[in-house]
């Protein structure tokens, strides 16, 4: 039987694709002081990719939030306990320097 997201009758491929959406509507919503730059969003992203707690490429076991929203955020901090993930990334440097 295939694993479903929800027990919904919409298929499990079409569920995760209106989760994507749905998460990037979200993130394209964010007033931009609210996030941080895309260099440092890469970042934490590549990141939560190396973390066990990561469910699915989507969900942080530690929080339930969704890592792409989540780490978009600059109010938020990695919830693995004994100190997180984030902060380790490399400020963003002004090529132009």
């Amino acid at each position: 039987m295939e694993e479903r997201i929800c027990n919904c009758n919409i298929p499990r491929n079409l569920q995760q694709d209106m989760m994507y959406a749905k998460i990037r509507e979200y993130i394209e919503a964010l007033d931009p002081e609210q996030c941080v730059s895309d260099p440092v969003y890469e970042q934490r992203l590549n990141l939560c990719s190396t973390c066990d707690a990561l469910v699915g490429g989507l969900t942080c076991s530690y929080c339930g939030c969704f890592v792409l929203a989540r780490a978009k955020k600059n109010s938020q901090s990695c919830p693995k306990p004994g100190g997180g993930l984030w902060g380790k990334e490399k400020p963003d440097v002004d090529e132009d320097l």
